[in-house]
């Protein structure tokens, strides 16, 4: 399973490579090595959880190692699924490195997990963490655009002429987007929070406290996140001040997710 784990790492390392090469070339082939590379990693990546699954007899998200990996592995679907549907291959640039970054940091912590509470190994689990992270990575979609729009509008007001951003989308497709992974982030998150709720029911074997930070830091990210969108709907917010509010709920991501769990105490440690 070691060897497996850092093949995926290896052929992640290759398509944030091939990620950047079509960026500074503009060839097409390159983009599309990238594109499958980045397939072909996801594809052994879900193998490896597979295979921690059934070693564990747990679906895996009991340690940080299984966390980041399973974050990793999250970020590179939403990435595929919206590469897929729009051709747009330059947010690999953003989300390719960060999912390498993640598995990289996962291979260098201890394999050894310790075992789930028998009352949470179950398919509360499953979809409440499955839901959330994958509203993670549409939020970190959408700070990828709103990076590429920032970047793109620089260059457009100096009028500068850069191979390296001549591949980004247009300044109205980055903003369209990103705010259609915002939207999706949203939906995923409001559900995962549901079922979180409703799961508290069935956790007999831990001290449910509304007031723990992750659920405090949770509730207060997806504050971030409908307000924005509130805003963009009632007051017009587009362009540059959804790039940049996209890049705060970025943030409020990053506390949520590392923040809580490094510094706070917490009923969702792993």
């Amino acid at each position: 399973m070691e060897f497996l784990f850092l093949l995926t790492l290896l052929i992640y390392l290759a398509a944030s490579i091939l990620h950047a090469l079509f960026l500074t070339t503009g060839i097409s082939r390159i983009s599309e090595g990238a594109f499958w590379a980045t397939t072909m990693g996801f594809a052994l990546h879900t193998i490896l959880i597979a295979l921690r699954w059934i070693g564990q007899g747990q679906f895996p998200m009991a340690h940080w190692l299984d966390s980041i990996s399973f974050l990793a592995w999250a970020i590179i679907l939403i990435y595929l699924g919206i590469a897929y549907m729009t051709r747009m291959r330059a947010l690999g640039v953003f989300v390719v490195p960060a999912a390498f970054a993640a598995i990289l940091i996962a291979y260098a912590l201890p394999q050894d997990a310790p075992g789930l509470p028998a009352d949470l190994q179950n398919y509360w689990l499953l979809s409440h963490t499955t839901l959330i992270f994958l509203s993670y990575a549409a939020f970190i979609a959408a700070f990828g655009f709103g990076v590429m729009y920032l970047i793109e509008e620089k260059k457009l007001r100096r009028k500068a002429q850069t191979l390296i951003h001549d591949h980004f989308p247009s300044l109205g497709s980055s903003d369209e987007i990103g705010h259609r992974c915002m939207v999706v982030g949203v939906i995923l998150l409001t559900l995962g929070i549901i079922i979180g709720a409703v799961w508290t029911k069935y956790a007999r074997e831990l001290e449910w406290r509304w007031l723990d930070s992750k659920i405090i830091f949770t509730f207060a990210t997806w504050l971030i996140y409908v307000i924005q969108i509130g805003i963009r709907q009632v007051l017009g917010w587009r362009g540059r001040k959804a790039a940049y509010s996209a890049i705060i709920g970025f943030a409020a991501i990053l506390c949520t997710y590392a923040g809580v769990n490094l510094f706070l105490p917490s009923i969702h440690a792993f």
